[in-house]
């Protein structure tokens, strides 16, 4: 018997049909019958229910475990699909500077003509294949500055 009274177990692996329906639920042992006539000789007290019902070793697995084995399966799937990126709040051709600077980080010190042109300038080759797009389009925005500049004076 690798299982004590008060221990806490999931329900693993069902062998019956009728056990079926708790599979993954967690409980506690109540109770253990000694001898080699028991087949299910450990009584669960499954949470949230008011009966408890036996079960064999092989289909229970000690929670604590579960739970390591959970976070190691979780964390071995982020690792395996990457970060995910928020296109919304860091997107990748805004936040590939070194030290953590963003983008914004510089933009937001400058008016706005600038500003477009500083992001078109960083993001290009980031956002898409071509950087011409963005780098005709940080020109666009230069030279309406020079234009509002010039008017200006």
């Amino acid at each position: 018997m690798i299982y004590k009274i008060g221990d806490e177990v999931v329900i693993a692996a069902p062998s019956t049909p009728y056990v079926q329906q708790y599979a993954g639920e967690h409980g506690t042992i109540t109770d253990i019958s000694e001898g080699e006539d028991a087949p299910y000789p450990y009584e669960v007290e499954i949470k949230g229910r008011s009966s408890s019902l036996g079960f064999a070793e092989h289909e229970l697995a000690r929670a604590d475990l579960v739970e390591v084995l959970d976070d190691i399966i979780e964390a071995c799937w982020a690792k395996a699909m990457g970060p995910v990126e928020d296109a919304v709040n860091n997107p990748s051709h805004y936040t590939w500077l070194p030290n953590g600077v963003e983008v914004i980080d510089i933009t937001e010190h400058l008016n706005f003509n600038l500003g477009c042109v500083v992001k078109y300038v960083l993001r290009a080759s980031h956002k898409h294949d071509e950087p011409l797009t963005d780098l005709r389009k940080a020109a666009w925005y230069i030279n309406r500055e020079i234009g509002r500049l010039e008017a200006a004076q």
